[in-house]
């Protein structure tokens, strides 16, 4: 069997190895999920579940029964039990389980590179506290706390690119719109000096699609695109939506979702550009 400890942060990531790993194995064995559920006796929501990296805390006994069942020898079953406790810590994104819905905080803390594309907001690695502020109250939140609440996980998050030991890198490309929709001038200008100081790191670049450069090809809806340190963890694509967050991973999407970021990134000014057109529209 390859390797099986992932060289991630999160146990979200760690959890996402472990369903692959165990799916490997019940196709190497030449079972099918069926097999499975009789075997053991399991519904197929159960193993689905599993299978599917949708369980909220793995469960080293269920491991321990797929092992068996797999054939699996003891070396790799202890391998595997170690990675579900693992898979089990606590994420500091769940101590804001009322800011963030999805788990794709834990996602975003596992990548080594992130690819974002915004239309209307800045992008959330970038944000200042006063613009987290703004977004928050646009929502419809109000009490003060809850706002600070929104605040202190969204910094907490930005840690990824500023951590001491392999920082995440970032690839952000962003309509001017949304830059130009901070209608609070001292607040903007704030806006854009972190993102010129963030772009100023090895690990980030910053791309703007100004609007003198009219329509660009690979528009519509915004996405970010995540890469992970171990290459046979598949790369996944995050969508927002107003009904909910998605998150694709087949070969397909990951191609074609590839070729938009590609070309939104030739449409906008490259890096250095971008540093001069930011440095404009605050002097």
């Amino acid at each position: 069997m390859a390797e099986i400890q992932p060289s991630g942060y999160s146990p979200t990531v760690m959890k996402r190895m472990l369903s692959r790993k165990l799916v490997e194995l019940r196709k190497a064995v030449g079972l099918t999920t069926h097999d499975v559920q009789r075997e053991l006796g399991w519904s197929a929501t159960k193993l689905n579940h599993i299978e599917k990296a949708r369980w909220v805390k793995p469960n080293g006994d269920d491991v321990a029964d797929l092992c068996e069942l797999y054939g699996v020898s003891s070396k790799d079953r202890d391998a595997l039990i170690q990675l579900a406790r693992d898979a089990r810590k606590r994420g500091w994104w769940r101590r804001y389980d009322d800011v963030f819905s999805s788990e794709f905080p834990g996602f975003e803390a596992g990548a080594s590179m992130i690819r974002m594309f915004e239309t209307r907001l800045i992008p959330g690695l970038l944000q200042v506290p006063g613009y987290i502020e703004l977004i928050t109250r646009a929502s419809g939140i109000e009490d003060p706390e809850e706002i600070k609440r929104h605040v202190d996980a969204r910094v907490q998050r930005q840690q990824i690119l500023t951590r001491p030991k392999r920082p995440c890198r970032l690839h952000a490309v962003i309509d001017e719109n949304a830059i130009l929709r901070i209608t609070d001038l001292q607040l903007r200008a704030e806006q854009i000096r972190h993102l010129l100081t963030m772009a100023k790191r090895r690990n980030v670049d910053v791309q703007v699609l100004a609007i003198a450069g009219g329509h660009y090809p690979g528009g519509s809806e915004p996405f970010t695109y995540l890469s992970f340190p171990d290459p046979v963890d598949r790369d996944l694509i995050y969508l927002e939506t107003t009904i909910d967050d998605r998150l694709l991973e087949e070969e397909d999407e990951l191609e074609r979702y590839m070729v938009r970021f590609n070309r939104l990134c030739a449409a906008a000014l490259n890096p250095e550009a971008t540093r001069t057109h930011l440095d404009r529209q605050i002097e």
